[in-house]
């Protein structure tokens, strides 16, 4: 059985020659509307004789002479074009009951009906697109064109500047269009371009004329043939342009007077409406639209990209250090193509100094969306995941490394399946070095959509020179050799185990861990067991988060050899602090040391062991610094990798598919909504509008509330508030 989706692009069948169609628009007062207006219509005569129409030229305001005056100028010209006549309404009827009267003629003649305001302009088009939709599915009974202002209908999301001309208008719209299917469903039409089918008139009726001078009228029809399955759809290759109000400006009839009023009728008898257009907002398709509307460049030609750094914090590591470098060459590199922000909090922002680097600061929680959103480091929770696809067309990850897989106590399903969904639903995959591009590949499906670059940071020296790093050792005199022993606490980094074997097996020397501290209940009992450092004399530990760069480099600097002992790594700053410390180095043979290795011309200062007693062997001579073979010339650096991250990105630019979007965002939606139950399918009680209230109400309270309690922080605020509260309301029972 196959099962379509809404909005999925589908082929759609020629125009239907079944039934001509009317074209009904109203003027009032406003002539200066009359040559724009007219004037596209005989610009499109070809479309309209294509649907078989005859257009009525409605005077809603006789005593008018300006504007029977310029209607009397202009039908002649129509005339010769298509058939056309001007009706003038014996006293001002106001836009419903004028309306109406060309609902009356259009059942009566039985042909579909296209009602449009004066303050439009058609482009050649979009008369036969909208009737080849209509007649696509017999349950469409409405149609409605894009526009560059007319609500739900409006094409890019956001609108583009209203004091655009309409070619202007009309060009932003084409580039976004041309990406969408031939039409999408809609809650309601929009009252501006509507072409109604005749089946619709005959069964429902026209307007209701106590909506008055207007608003609300149509979404009134509309609901009447929906609660029967009748649909809207937009065409979304038809442009129809749209002032805005114009047509009733003169009428003295304002949308802030009038639609309050007309909406509260609404509301009361279609409770559902409110709850029905509203989920359109949030409907996968038409975030998807909000998110094609950043494809939309600035006036300097510029898209919207965010690096986003949501995750990180106000401390160091090789992951701060990756953003920061990529983030200080893009700014630099890409200002032609894009305008850059990046998401982080403002402690983070601060205490990294982004904002010297030139790229805009964004809250993470905040409504920004990005032609381009880039994240520096894997997922590790939903609301990452959330935050990438809500906020980018593009979504790139750069990939580090896949420890957190391979190492059982960072690994768990949960975390798998993150990150097989991430690289499902991105667009553009950067892997750190060729070890952990393959690693990847390895371990997860990646779709062939997935642009795929492999990327290792800057590799000249010179931009990994901490602060005074080439400074003479600070040590006194005499002072026994020292060992800087490079990592952290995660067993991976196999900091303690090293540098304990290295304190054991050379008392007479000084062994420096960055990255473990001494326990303080340190128990011997099970020499595998995880532990800190032992306590022994020549072992010091040091915490590294929250050191300076001048404390970082000093502890370089008094450093006779260095030790990075990882067993498992996606790049290795440390490697590179060494070379620009120029440190003799001991590394484990590990596939992108090797990588690193090669780019620096096999630099004899990188000494490879195996296991850590060939490490002790190694060390019983300390090695000197070695300028045989001298470092290469520095131009591999930050801006190269930047480049290749550039052209991924570009790559996935001109691959952009909207389809692609959808389905990421119904897939980040769709966990949400599991809880939310669907309403009765039967009952009397279900049929109330008493019911349809109550539901539609409950629906979105229970799906905000299941937003709002996916966030750790406050469901474990509010599940502490609700205890307090009990505990109260029982001590006071007690009373």
């Amino acid at each position: 059985m196959e099962i379509q989706a809404e909005h999925f692009a589908r082929p759609v069948p020629p125009a239907s020659a079944e039934r001509s169609v009317l074209i009904a628009i109203p003027f009032y007062k406003n002539e200066l509307l009359v040559e724009s207006v007219v004037g596209s219509l005989i610009a499109c005569s070809a479309d309209v004789a294509a649907i078989r129409a005859e257009v009525i030229f409605y005077d809603d305001s006789p005593d008018y002479l300006p504007l029977a005056a310029a209607l009397d100028a202009m039908v002649p010209r129509a005339a010769a074009m298509f058939p056309c006549r001007l009706v003038r309404n014996p006293v001002n009827l106001g836009f419903v009951k004028t309306m109406n009267r060309a609902i009356a003629e259009a059942v009566e003649r039985r042909c579909d009906l296209l009602l449009l305001n004066s303050d439009t302009i058609v482009t050649p088009g979009a008369l036969t697109e909208m009737v080849r939709i209509a007649a696509f599915d017999p349950m469409i009974g409405f149609v409605s064109p894009r526009s560059n202002n007319a609500t739900l209908t409006t094409l890019p999301v956001p609108p583009a500047r209203l004091e655009d001309a309409p070619d202007a208008a009309r060009e932003a719209y084409a580039a976004l269009a041309a990406r969408l299917p031939a039409f999408s469903y809609a809650p309601t039409a929009v009252g501006f371009c509507m072409l109604v089918r005749w089946a619709i008139l005959a069964e429902f009726g026209g307007f209701d004329e106590i909506y008055g001078h207007g608003y609300n009228e149509e979404n009134d029809l509309v609901m009447r043939a929906s609660r029967c399955g009748y649909r809207v759809a937009l065409a979304n290759k038809a442009f129809v342009w749209h002032e805005s109000e114009r047509s009733f400006s003169s009428a003295g009839v304002t949308k802030a007077e009038w639609e309050p009023v007309n909406r509260a009728i609404l509301d009361t008898r279609y409770p559902e409406y409110g709850a029905y257009t509203g989920a359109h907002f949030h409907a996968p398709e038409t975030l998807a639209e909000t998110l094609l509307g950043t494809l939309t460049p600035d006036r300097a030609g510029r898209l919207d990209l965010a690096f986003d750094f949501s995750t990180f914090g106000p401390q160091h590591n090789g992951t701060y250090q990756a953003g920061k470098q990529l983030l200080q060459a893009a700014v630099a590199a890409w200002a032609d193509r894009f305008k850059i922000h990046v998401l982080c909090s403002q402690e983070t922002h601060d205490f990294h100094g982004y904002g010297g680097l030139g790229a805009v600061h964004c809250d993470p929680h905040g409504p920004e969306r990005f032609a381009v959103i880039f994240r520096v480091g894997q997922p590790y929770d939903w609301e990452t995941i959330q935050r990438l696809v809500i906020k980018g067309a593009v979504l790139g990850i750069y990939m580090l490394d896949t420890i957190s897989i391979d190492c059982t106590q960072l690994t768990s399903p949960h975390l798998y399946n993150l990150w097989q969904f991430a690289l499902t639903h991105t667009d553009v995959m950067v892997a750190l070095s060729r070890q952990t591009s393959e690693q990847l590949s390895h371990r997860f499906r990646i779709p062939d959509h997935v642009v795929q670059v492999q990327s290792l940071l800057s590799l000249n020296v010179a931009d990994y020179r901490l602060t005074d790093c080439a400074r003479v050792s600070g040590r006194h005199p005499g002072s026994p050799p020292m060992l800087l022993v490079i990592g952290n606490h995660f067993p991976h980094k196999y900091t303690a185990p090293t540098a304990n074997a290295l304190a054991a097996a050379f008392p007479d020397r000084s062994i420096v861990a960055l990255g473990q501290i001494k326990s303080v209940a340190h128990a011997k009992a099970d020499p595998l067991a995880p532990h800190g450092l032992d306590d022994l004399e020549n072992l010091t530990g040091v915490v590294v988060g929250t050191l300076s760069e001048a404390e970082l480099a000093a502890y370089y600097a008094d450093a006779d050899a260095i030790v990075f002992p990882s067993h498992y790594e996606g790049f290795g700053i440390p490697v590179l602090n060494s070379l620009a410390a120029r440190r003799p180095l001991y590394v484990r043979r590990l596939p992108v040391f090797e990588e690193l290795w090669d780019s620096q011309d096999r630099t004899p200062n990188i000494h490879f062991y195996e296991t850590t007693t060939d490490l002790i062997q190694q060390l019983r001579t300390i090695a000197r610094w070695d300028d045989s073979v001298p470092l290469p010339a520095p131009d591999n650096g930050a801006d190269r990798s930047a480049r290749e991250i550039r052209a991924g990105l570009e790559a996935a630019l001109r691959q952009i598919d909207y389809q692609r979007i959808v389905d990421r965002l119904r897939a980040i939606q769709f966990p949400g909504q599991l809880g939310v139950r669907a309403p009765q399918a039967s009952g009397a009680a279900a049929n109330t509008a008493a019911a349809f209230a109550a539901h539609f109400l409950a629906v979105r309270v229970e799906h905000v509330a299941r937003m709002l309690f996916d966030r750790p922080l406050l469901f474990a605020a509010a599940r502490l508030v609700a205890r307090i509260l009990r505990a109260g309301f029982r001590a006071l029972r007690r009373v």
